[in-house]
């Protein structure tokens, strides 16, 4: 690949700068700009998962009206492929980088600056200033900074990779910025005393909802009669074993869940119909463990598939629903349940729920808080044509002191550990230390509220149900 930098283009912007030419400054800096976002967004549809190549197809197609593409769009046209398809959020989002660096200086901005210049009526309108060049020119650095200023063709190739992101250092607009190589996952440990407390919260909170999930499922079955479950991200088992109830017909479960040291726990116990095993979902080999595990347990296929708050913990969940479905038999239901943190609602907070969520974004070690909406999609995309989806709302609404603190705690205990182990891995970065600092003031002022008998919050659990 081509550099993006060729020869001494930046220092003859900055020789611009130096010299008064500040409309040639602009230019420039555009120009690399331009060629900037033309890499980025082919790297884009060649990294991201099949649902954003989509909306960034349909978006280039719309701009370029059918008849151009992107490689043949202007920068301003460019601008506006990016903002039409959040490109920069899909970004983030994907790799779990800070976009802050690149969103402090707004593209739309210079676009207007660049119209000034090349418009044919440029002549007659003021020139652009010093501080405007100055803006554009730091925009640029910004950009070059993020994806990886000493190597750039290889700092675009990375800018879609989740195992490896660039993080800026506390100074913007620098070229310190450094390339970190770190598997981008959820942080999630289901064996932590904590979280283990959280798993019952939330098995009481959608004890309700699974209910209706199971029930649906099992008469969309037709029988009653030598189910066979099967529980992906089973964890210790709690949750399983109050789904699978034998009411509905199941006389054998299995549980599997990558975390060993759970798994072999318990199975040093005898749990009647249910069997645990431990598997890696996203192992390469994950599909001959599971007909091994199979072929072990005497199973030809299952009839209800489970799967509860698990998938927004992967990198490509779609792959592994692709892979579940061949086990299913023919007719038989999967249950997935998920949360989608844009359902929150809050009154009244101050923007701090919103905050919160932002800094939780801006971490590499989140899972996917917004999944929930992805569901349909992801089983229709994948051949499921009979889908069901069930959304609960719990809020706030007359519950009692002690009640709004356990809700509090099960929604939002747990983010603090996404800015906490970014400082665990680098104690001395001074923008980690600011985050997690920020985060545990903003969440005991969350506490707060939640003490107030008017204060409302809700939150979105959603569920869908496909049968083959």
């Amino acid at each position: 690949m081509e550099t993006i930098i060729k020869g001494d283009q930046l220092e003859k912007i900055k020789h611009f700068l130096q010299q008064g030419y500040y409309d040639s400054a602009v230019k420039e800096s555009c120009a690399i700009l331009e060629e900037i976002l033309k890499r980025i967004y082919r790297q884009a549809m060649s990294e991201l998962p099949i649902e954003d190549r989509t909306a960034l197809m349909e978006g280039e197609s719309k701009i370029g009206k059918g008849t151009k593409s992107y490689v043949k769009f202007g920068f301003g046209e460019l601008v506006g492929l990016y903002n039409r398809t959040r490109l920069l959020e899909r970004w983030g989002k994907y790799t779990g980088s800070n976009m802050g660096i690149i969103r402090s200086i707004s593209l739309d901005y210079i676009v207007e600056l660049r119209n000034r210049l090349t418009h044919e009526q440029a002549s007659m309108t003021e020139d652009v200033s010093q501080s405007e060049a100055q803006l554009v020119y730091d925009c640029l650095l910004n950009w070059l900074s993020f994806i990886g200023y000493k190597d750039m063709s290889a700092g675009v190739e990375k800018a879609f990779s989740p195992s490896g992101t660039v993080k800026p250092t506390a100074k913007t607009g620098e070229s310190a910025y450094k390339h970190m190589k770190k598997e981008i996952h959820s942080g999630y440990d289901p064996s932590i005393k904590l979280e283990r407390r959280r798993l019952k919260r939330q098995a009481a909170y959608s004890e309700q909802q699974d209910a209706e999930s199971f029930t649906y499922a099992v008469e969309r079955i037709g029988r009653r009669e030598k189910l066979i479950g099967l529980d992906i991200g089973c964890a210790d088992g709690y949750v399983t074993e109050r789904r699978f109830l034998p009411e509905y017909g199941f006389e054998k479960v299995i549980g599997i869940d990558r975390n060993k040291t759970l798994i072999e726990k318990v199975r040093a116990e005898d749990h009647g119909i249910f069997h645990y095993h431990d598997m890696d979902l996203e192992s390469r080999d994950f599909e001959d463990e599971m007909e091994d595990m199979m072929e072990e347990e005497g199973i030809e296929a299952f009839d209800v598939i489970f799967s509860a708050l698990t998938l927004h913990h992967l990198k490509n969940p779609v792959r592994l629903l692709m892979k579940l479905r061949k086990y299913l038999r023919k007719g038989g239901a999967i249950i997935i349940r998920g949360v989608d943190d844009g359902g929150m609602m809050a009154y009244d907070d101050g923007g701090l729920v919103e905050e919160i969520l932002d800094d939780c974004l801006r971490q590499v070690s989140v899972s996917d808080r917004y999944h929930g909406r992805k569901f349909f999609p992801w089983l229709r995309g994948i051949g499921f044509s009979d889908v069901k989806m069930l959304y609960n709302f719990d809020d706030t609404t007359g519950m009692d002191t002690e009640e709004r603190i356990d809700f509090f705690h099960y929604y939002f205990d747990f983010r603090q550990s996404y800015t906490r182990q970014a400082v665990d891995r680098e104690p001395d970065n001074p923008q980690f230390i600011e985050d997690h600092e920020r985060m545990l003031a903003n969440l005991d002022k969350m506490e707060e509220l939640f003490l107030k008998p008017d204060f409302y919050f809700a939150a979105l659990t959603v569920s869908a149900i496909a049968i083959k």
